[in-house]
């Protein structure tokens, strides 16, 4: 095995890369240099195990988002059923420190369950490195990374016009271009992923399978209406909205037209603008207490908990809702959640 040993550190000494060889139970066999440099509190002259490791990141408070120190051995074991699901993984952590690491896992061919992890600085470039880069550290089981369709170059500037998480997507869900906001939300670690170049929910595998579903039939569909689905967040009640449509520009001058590319948008209702119910009341053309509901509805209630909230019957949340699809020819209670979000993100408050 002193090959492959020498073929790993090889490749991440090129892409200046920090790298862990473990065999099937998790045992540390072999590392570089630059993991000893980035993780220095850690003794990797003794036995050490992958648990090891991120235990002593948890201690030393090396990661930034607050859920891990809650619950950490469920963020280990969602790593471990990543790494059991998946022969290659990828993905981005935001540090305590402010750096962003893109981690990299792929178990090693004709090896007795041996896998690797690679992690990899990526701070000052991770814009250009999602959009250019993206599969640089490709998979030793392949040819090689996938090649990115090419990209009209007004995609850029539609997506950094864009106020809220976006990207564009293959309907495979591979992930062509995405903004700084998009970004920021698959560093959280905490909901839907990028692996392998493509957008996926790891943790929720019957979430996974519709958004795959949606994705592969939206250009197959009469009406091309966008599609809005909900994307569960480890350690928090709130899901993720994320919605399928066409971009806004169907063509691009002479670059072509954009047949065949979907744009994501990604909402976390904790950090939408606020708007006030009279301000989408008049927007919408609705009542007070039908623009409440449609608010509660953009925040990731469900009409049970609305009810519960209101003090009401469940059958007179469902009537409102009904009411306010009927004002607005909107077709469903995703529709609404889509509505009000960008009323939410043009109209209200960012204070």
């Amino acid at each position: 095995m002193s090959d492959l040993f020498q073929d790993l550190s090889s490749r991440a000494r090129d892409l200046n890369a920090a790298l862990t060889v473990f065999d099937k139970t998790d045992t540390l066999l072999t590392t570089n240099e630059k993991q000893r440099t980035l993780y220095p509190f850690i003794d990797f002259s003794r036995t050490v195990t992958f648990r090891d490791i991120v235990w002593e990141c948890v201690k030393h408070k090396k990661f930034r988002l607050d859920a891990i120190y809650s619950n950490p051995d469920r963020w280990i074991s969602y790593a471990e059923d990543a790494r059991r699901f998946h022969r290659f993984w990828q993905s981005f952590t935001l540090h305590s420190d402010g750096r962003v690491i893109q981690i990299t896992y792929e178990k090693l061919s004709d090896t007795d369950g041996w896998w690797y992890q690679m992690r990899r600085d990526v701070t000052g470039s991770v814009q250009d490195g999602f959009r250019c880069d993206f599969d640089s550290l490709i998979s030793l089981n392949s040819n090689g990374a996938l090649t990115p369709p090419n990209r009209p170059a007004f995609v850029v500037r539609l997506l950094d016009a864009l106020p809220y998480p976006a990207a564009l997507l293959t309907p495979r869900c591979q992930v062509i271009d995405g903004n700084d906001a998009f970004i920021s939300i698959m560093s959280r670690g905490d909901g839907p992923a990028v692996v392998g170049g493509r957008l996926c929910i790891p943790d929720a595998p019957t979430e996974q399978a519709e958004l795959a579903k949606r994705a592969a039939g939206f250009f197959r569909r009469r009406v091309r209406t966008p599609i809005t689905l909900r994307v569960s967040r480890l350690d928090q009640p709130t899901p993720y909205f994320a919605t399928l449509s066409e971009p806004p520009a169907r063509n691009a001058g002479n670059d072509g037209p954009m047949n065949g590319i979907l744009l994501l948008t990604l909402v976390d209702p904790d950090v939408l603008p606020t708007v006030s119910p009279r301000t989408v009341a008049e927007l919408l053309q609705i009542t007070g207490s039908e623009a409440e509901i449609a608010l509660a509805l953009c925040s990731g209630r469900s009409v049970d908990e609305i009810a519960e909230d209101r003090g009401v019957e469940r059958r007179t949340v469902y009537n409102q809702v009904s009411s306010i699809l009927g004002k607005t020819g909107l077709r469903n209670q995703a529709g609404i959640v889509r509505q009000v979000t960008m009323l939410c993100w043009h109209f209200g408050s960012r204070l």
